[in-house]
């Protein structure tokens, strides 16, 4: 039986998404978000709730809305919800 994703674990894999279409790595967000490289991996691998501040603050540095990402992660919980 696969393991469910937290909240935080489906945020970090839209948040990787967006990267990915924006060409950012984590390095650049990190630096743009003022968070060091190892807290922005933790962020991206839900392994730390993130605040509301520093989700505004990635997604202005993605240059894309905060509803994009917040529709993304939810989109993922809803397919995981379909797939239980």
């Amino acid at each position: 039986m696969e393991q469910t994703e937290t909240l935080s674990e489906q945020l970090g894999v839209a948040l990787k998404q967006v990267m990915l279409e924006r060409h950012m790595g984590q390095d650049e967000l990190a630096k743009a978000v003022d968070v060091s490289r190892r807290t922005m991996n933790r962020i991206l691998n839900g392994d730390v709730t993130v605040t509301y501040d520093r989700l505004t603050r990635m997604a202005t540095a993605l240059h894309t809305r905060l509803s994009t990402i917040i529709q993304r992660a939810e989109a993922l919980a809803s397919k995981e919800g379909e797939e239980q």
